[in-house]
């Protein structure tokens, strides 16, 4: 036998030895306690199948020491076990390493004899579903050095005090904990002299004036992670430069301001920095230019400004190694040129909405490493081509959108690289489809949107890529018909077609898609009986030429969110059949050519937002379980014939309805109070109804007219929006609302929020404007126009500041104009015509703005803007007799002359008589007006003849029926 073959016998033999013993030690009392725990859990996927005999130190997860015999470890993460931990595991007491990550113990409290191990040293309890306060028995784990309880927010921490006492810590990780309680985190902290590794991300730290901190006891720090506590509010604390080891720095997301001090620069041994999302300003400190094992470089979603020339030259001296160089969404300007292709390490570039410009150089490609590239959303201009992309073989990445680039590739170009998300929405990349997109085989996500396509799409875009999941391919010209069949796309979840001129039928839709939106097209034929599979989140085919009944499939669909079937050729009857499990936010089905009663089943959808079945020819009473849809924010059920009182439970269940729209239906009876208390409703459209009574006093109760809220003027109401390419949204649903303001049929599509209105005109209503309008100061329409309304204009309404339209024509409203109405600053239309109003108008300051014909139909208005000329007021008793006896001579000096040249001038008579008798006509003829519009307005008079009555329609009543809709964005 050789030498070698000796030695290698020998060795085998001490190894056999050695697992023998190790093999055979197990007490019998740790063995009993692994035995019970395996008993009281579920091991779903067999895991701890190797626990038999009585060996346990060769189980699986198990170790012993070799010295000992004890149980020093037990690993079992990740094992997917279910269940409680049997209290039996405290036997263990030589345990040195505890791991139960991963599992599911089904949020139970972190068992309190875990802190008996006092030889632990590594417990990692992470993502294993725990729940409760953590024990304070912990901290009696003196020798430990790992701790992980990350991964769950149904655990708490009351109160740092227990982490003190864990003096030999050098990783602590409380991650996803929910710490809201625990003001005494940071002093806690700081009683850890050995912590290398500090991770509290996500863990609702309470507001810390990071600041006030004087010194640090953890200088020994290399990952400070506190990303995601946005209560912190603090600036950037000084102790922080103090921590001369740190490595990773990560504060994105905590509500940060002020700005970057110059002291980064010390912080020499960073690789990463993370502070985006905060709301950092000022410009990017030079002193970063000694950061020079900076690996990443992420301070997104800030307020930085400056030159990104001035800042790269800074960076480039030292940052060599720079990999992640990540900018977006500051107020950066400046260019690319004459830096970017030295940062010759970069994989990862985003300088995505910034206000950068110019042209991107060519040199870009040279950035052999890039493998994501983000400069959307800002303004640079010129034309890419081949040359940009020569040498960029990597890159996976490639975000071009928002801004006004033109791409210019041959046919024949093959790129060298094969991208995975695409993004040139908005650049010029037409007529033609690109078709070098036909070599990207791996491709997910494409998004061409707004990119000048016309003509058809090509065949090979429905095959070309079996991972494509997202195409966007909306707001251009692209015509023709879709494919019979997309089921092959079986990635697909996205597709976006709006705003294209495509004909045809809506194809059959693989099962995995969740947004089809195909809305603003020419497509035709009956909806699809099934779309798909379970997962559709939205769909959106408005403003086509549908036809058919909508098919009761929808009722099923149970992840649904958005339905918008608007604006399309659909009849019958609305399906019964609506799942009380849906989670339907929006329906949409207004303008088309449903009839029938609302379902009674669409009580059962509890979560919806917005209900719009206006614009068809729905009939009878609204169902009472419409009351249970207590989320509803608009309800549009207009322009239907639906009839019946207006019911009360209105205003007792839909407590969050905002927009209440109900026009052009059959309703009668009068408005019930109870509407006022629709506390959030801030637009009431009743018109053209047959409503009658009283104008409501209690009109005055709505208080979200009372205030104006200055985010109605820059927000939107609530979109949907869906995750596009390269992390930007689009809106695949925006609330819009019909309205009749300031004259006008309008659509209002964005920022209608803004809009406070009061609409009850054309019904039967009676009695006075009440007083207590005024209390709607931030009211900015009012139409109670073509009622029965009587008494004179309140002086209160001149209190409405914010109003921007009034209508109040075809009443019965007397006395004078108030003089406050000249002080409403935003007033810019106004209709006071045909009322029986007196006296001078006051044409001053607002009032001045306006012609005759807001005016008009008042006998007894004069003054500027009409030409009736007021009389002096005879009211005045208090003349002397000189004054009357002027007046007595003046008068009859003037007769005596008229009179003299009439009887002596024949020419002079047949021009007085031909004045006179002309007068007499005008007179006879407006004399005949006015009788026939009170006959009117009192019992609608059918004995005024067609010809007359249609004349008067159309000019007095704003326009006809079927007026246009204007959109206002």
């Amino acid at each position: 036998m050789g030498l070698v073959q000796k030695v290698l016998t020998a060795l085998a033999l001490w190894c056999l030895i050695v697992n023998t013993r190790e093999i055979a030690a197990c007490t019998a009392a740790e063995r009993g306690a692994l035995v019970a725990f395996n008993a009281s859990i579920n091991d779903p996927y067999g895991r701890l199948s190797s626990w038999r005999g009585e060996n346990c130190c060769s189980w699986s997860g198990v170790r012993c020491s070799k010295k000992t015999s004890r149980v020093i470890q037990l690993d079992l993460g990740e094992f997917a076990l279910q269940g409680e931990i049997s209290p039996t595991l405290a036997a263990l007491t030589d345990l040195v390493y505890l791991n139960l990550s991963q599992n599911d113990f089904g949020g139970v409290s972190i068992p309190e004899f875990i802190g008996s191990f006092k030889m632990l040293r590594y417990l990692d309890l992470s993502g294993a579903h725990f729940g409760g306060p953590v024990p304070p028995q912990l901290g009696n784990l003196s020798r430990l050095q790992r701790l992980d309880l990350s991964g769950s927010q149904m655990i708490t921490v009351d109160n740092f005090h227990w982490v003190s006492k864990l003096t030999s810590l050098r990783y602590l990780d409380l991650s996803w904990l929910y710490l809201a309680a625990s003001l005494d985190w940071l002093q806690a902290v700081n009683m850890l002299p050995l912590l290398q590794v500090l991770h509290l991300n996500d863990a609702s730290l309470p507001a810390t004036n990071l600041n006030s901190f004087p010194q640090v006891n953890f200088t020994t720090l290399k990952i400070l992670d506190l990303k995601s506590n946005t209560n912190l509010n603090s600036s950037l604390p000084s102790w922080i430069w103090n921590l001369s080891s740190l490595s990773g720095l990560e504060l994105s997301s905590c509500g940060l301001s002020g700005v970057i001090p110059d002291e980064l620069g010390k912080l020499t041994s960073l690789k990463f920095v993370g502070l985006t999302d905060n709301k950092l300003e000022g410009s990017i400190p030079r002193s970063v230019s000694g950061l020079c094992n900076l690996v990443r470089l992420d301070l997104s979603g800030n307020l930085l400004s400056g030159d990104i020339s001035v800042i790269a030259k800074t960076l480039l001296p030292c940052m060599k190694q720079l990999q992640i160089l990540d900018l977006a969404a500051n107020k950066l300007k400046g260019n690319l040129s004459g830096w970017l292709e030295q940062m010759a390490s970069l994989r990862v570039l985003d300088l995505s909405k910034n206000s950068l410009s110019g042209d991107v150089p060519a040199s870009m490609g040279k950035l052999s490493n890039l493998t994501h590239l983000d400069i959307s959303s800002n303004s640079f201009g010129g034309t890419l081509s081949e040359q940009h992309f020569v040498n960029l073989s990597g890159l996976d990445t490639l975000i071009l959108s928002s801004n006004a680039l033109k791409i210019v590739m041959k046919p024949s170009w093959v790129p060298p690289f094969q991208l995975r998300e695409v993004g040139m929405h908005t650049c010029l990349v037409g007529p033609q489809f690109p078709t070098w997109l036909q070599s990207q085989t791996r491709i997910e996500k494409i998004d061409v949107g707004s990119a000048g396509i016309s003509g058809m799409l090509p065949d090979w875009i429905w095959t070309f890529s079996s991972s494509l999941t997202s195409l966007n391919v909306s707001t251009n010209n692209i015509t023709g018909k879709l494919p019979a069949s997309l089921e092959q796309l079986k990635m697909l979840t996205i597709l976006n077609m709006r705003y294209n001129q495509l004909e045809g039928r809506i194809p059959d839709l693989p099962t995995g898609v969740q947004v089809l939106d195909l809305s603003h097209n020419y497509l035709s034929g009956s909806l699809p009986q099934s779309f798909g599979g379970n997962e559709f989140y939205y769909l959106l085919l408005s403003n086509n030429s549908l036809s058919g009944v909508i098919p009761t499939d929808l009722c099923n669909m149970v992840s649904m969110e958005v339905i918008d079937l608007s604006s399309n050729n659909l009849s019958g009857e609305l399906p019964d059949c609506w799942n009380k499990n849906s989670k339907l936010y929006i329906i949409d089905f207004s303008s088309n050519k449903l009839w029938g009663e609302i379902p009674s089943t669409m009580g059962s959808l509890n979560s919806l937002i917005t209900l719009d079945l206006g614009k068809n020819n729905l009939s009878g009473i609204l169902p009472t379980s419409l009351q249970s849809c207590n989320r509803l924010v608009l309800l549009d059920l207009g322009d239907n014939n639906l009839s019946g009182n207006i019911p009360k439970w209105i205003g007792d269940g839909l407590q969050t309805l905002q927009f209440l729209r109900l026009r052009s239906n059959q309703f009668s009876g009068e408005i019930p109070e109870v509407l006022s208390q629709l506390h959030a409703l801030q637009y009431l459209d009743l018109s053209n109804n047959k409503l009658s009574g009283p104008v409501p006093h209690f009109l005055g109760n709505l208080t979200s007219m009372y205030m104006h809220n200055p985010e109605w003027d820059t927000s939107p109401f609530t979109e949907f929006m869906v995750y596009g390419v390269g992390g930007a949204y689009f809106s695949v649903y925006t609330f819009s609302l019909r309205a009749t303001y300031k004259g006008e049929a309008v659509i209002f599509r964005k920022y209608y929020n803004r809009l406070t209105s009061i609409d009850l005109s054309a019904n039967q209503l009676t009695g006075e404007i009440p007083s207590e309008i005024r209390f709607l100061s931030a009211l900015f329409n009012l139409n109670l126009s073509r009622n029965h309304i009587g008494g004179s204009i309140p002086d209160e309404i001149g209190s409405m500041i914010y109003l921007e339209s009034m209508d109040l024509s075809w009443n019965d409203l007397s006395g004078s104009i108030p003089q406050s109405l000249t002080s409403l600053p935003s007033l810019g239309y106004l209709d006071l015509s045909y009322n029986d109003l007196s006296g001078k108008i006051p044409y001053q300051d607002q009032l001045a703005t306006f012609s005759a014909s807001s005016f008009l139909g008042n006998v007894d208005l004069c003054g500027a803007p009409l030409s009736t000329i007021c009389l002096p007021n005879n009211n005045n008793k208090h003349f002397d007799t000189m004054t009357y006896l002027c007046m007595m001579l003046g008068f009859a000096s003037g007769f005596s002359i008229v009179w003299s040249i009439l009887i002596y001038s024949a020419a002079a008579r047949k021009v007085y008589f031909q004045f006179t008798d002309g007068i007499l006509d005008k007179l006879r003829a407006a004399a005949d007006i006015k009788l026939h519009t009170n006959r009117m307005l009192a019992g609608r008079d059918l004995s005024i003849p067609t010809g007359s009555q249609n004349s008067i329609t159309r000019y007095h009543f704003g326009g006809p029926s079927t007026a246009a809709w204007r959109n206002i964005s």
